[in-house]
This record gives C-alpha cells, structure tokens and sequence, in this order.
C-alpha cells in the first residue's frame, strides 16, 4: 500500500478539471490512509521540474493529473525510474489511460492509487527525452509542429482540427530511412512511428502485434504518399483493421535510427526535428493500475 504521494496537477486540463479534480483525489487519498500533497502546475515545464525536485524528497510514488503531456512532463523529470508513476487522465485523448484501462473517477482512482499495485512499462527515449507512448516522425510530427505555431485557445479535440486540416492542405512530402539495431534499413519511407501502445490518439488502433507489455519499441514505417492513400489508412485504423503490408512494413527492436529532414513529436509534443536515434531506456518505470481481478 501507497503510504505518500505526491500528486503533480494541470489545473487547466480537462477544461479546468484539473483544480477541482486534484484536491478531491487527494482527500480521497487522504481518507484511505495515504499522506497526498497536490501540487499544482503553472506553465509548461513546471511538471518536469517539480518531479525532478521530488527525487530528493521521500514520496512513495508521483501521480500526474492531466493530459498525456503531463505525464510525459513528470516521467521525463523522475531522477529516478523505480519509484512508481500514477495517472489520473484530464486530457484530449488520455492513451496511457485508455491502453492500461485506468479509472476516471476519484473514487476508482484512490482505490486503485492506495492499493499500490504496478506494472512495468517500459520507456523510450528519442534524443535526450524519455517517451511511453509515441514518437512519431514525418506527418503527424508536421501537425504538432504546426499545432505549437497556432496555438488559438481551443481545448480539448477542438485544437487539432486546423493543424490537421493545414497539413492535409499543404501535404508535405518526406523521405525518411530507418536503420533498425539487427542492421535492417527500410528507405523510400514517408513516415515513421515509434510506439509503445497499441490506441493511437484514443482514435485509431494500430496493428494488434503493437503490445505495452512486449518491453519493446515498434516501428510503423510508411511508405504511403498520396493524401488518399492516408485517409484509407486512418479508416482502417478507426475500423480496426490496419494491417502491416506492402506500404507499412512493422518491426519491433531495441534501438533504431531515423534520419531524413522531417520534424518528430513525442507524446503529442514537438521534440525537434530529425535525424534522431530513439532506444529504450534499460529501466522500466512501475505504472500504478487496479489490482487484477
């Protein structure tokens, strides 16, 4: 059982949930038995930095509340990887949430939380910054980049639609190489995704070979151009029926190399541009989950 936590909140998120939602998990928590502090974010990078801080500090676990993006924040500050890593979802599309079938209410949540219970995840890391979900390089990194150039205002679902709608307009073309850690290189790509979960932006579901649980990284190379090519893509994925093929090869590995001039996002956040080489880190981070059934 959890004895301390420190729970590291986006009051914004979830259309300013977060301030309500924070407090109420943490007396929650409190009514279970658990020590729970609710720290409250101000500005981005504030949750990198306050989970760096707890590192010298004596929490049994670090909760992020928020969207994806917070958690990623927390689990690129953590110094530390063995201490566990809980999640309480306030974001657009909450993948971490949905792939390991985390509660969204309180009450389900401090009963999960106190309990304790874990599983290893593990983690990747594309240049100097840790991932659990995505790296994704050549489109959809081309629409976060263009989400951080116009950023209107809009929550939720909402502040995708017009960085979508440019980048399908626009419809850059990449040409992108993977050279995988067994020496296999996979040229003439227009795009590649690096995953560790299987719900793509709670939308779409990638192939069934993609598993959290495989304790590798899974390659998604694509080899699509055209706008409508794309299009039947994401129908598939949304029907559940995207299969690996002639124009998306899948492969899974340790390690890999993507180089090309495109940019990459990382867990719905613009990470920088390639070339980049992406690994997994040597130690998975404990997530907190309900105990089995």
């Amino acid at each position: 059982m959890q004895k301390r936590l420190l729970l590291v909140c986006n009051p914004i998120a979830g259309g300013g949930k977060g301030r309500v939602r924070g407090p109420e998990l943490a007396a929650a928590l409190q009514a279970r038995g658990v020590h729970a502090e609710c720290w409250f974010t101000r500005a981005r990078g504030d949750a990198e930095a306050r989970a760096r801080q707890a590192g010298g500090e004596r929490w049994d676990g670090i909760v992020a509340l928020g969207g994806d993006g917070t958690v990623n924040e927390v689990l690129n500050g953590m110094p530390d990887l063995r201490r566990p890593l809980g999640f309480f979802p306030l974001g657009t599309a909450n993948v971490l949430a949905c792939e390991l079938g985390l509660p969204t209410r309180v009450v389900a949540a401090a009963d999960a939380l106190a309990a304790g219970h874990t599983r290893p995840l593990a983690v990747g890391r594309a240049a100097n910054r840790r991932f659990l979900l995505f790296c994704g390089v050549g489109v959809d990194g081309a629409v976060v980049r263009r989400l951080n150039e116009v950023r209107n205002g809009n929550s939720g679902k909402r502040k995708w639609a017009a960085p979508i709608l440019h980048t399908l307009w626009r419809w850059p073309q990449f040409s992108l190489r993977v050279t995988l850690a067994d020496g296999e290189v996979l040229d003439g790509l227009s795009s590649v995704l690096v995953t560790r979960v299987r719900d793509y932006g709670g939308v779409l579901k990638l192939p069934p070979e993609v598993s959290p649980d495989s304790g590798r990284l899974h390659v998604l190379a694509f080899r699509q151009r055209s706008r409508l090519s794309w299009l039947w893509l994401g129908l598939r994925g949304v029907t559940r029926t995207l299969r690996g093929g002639g124009k998306l090869q899948v492969r899974t590995t340790i390690a890999l190399r993507v180089e090309g001039d495109a940019p990459y996002q990382l867990d719905g956040d613009l990470g920088g541009a390639a070339p980049v080489a992406l690994a997994l880190e040597w130690q998975p981070v404990p997530i907190l989950v309900p105990p089995p059934r």
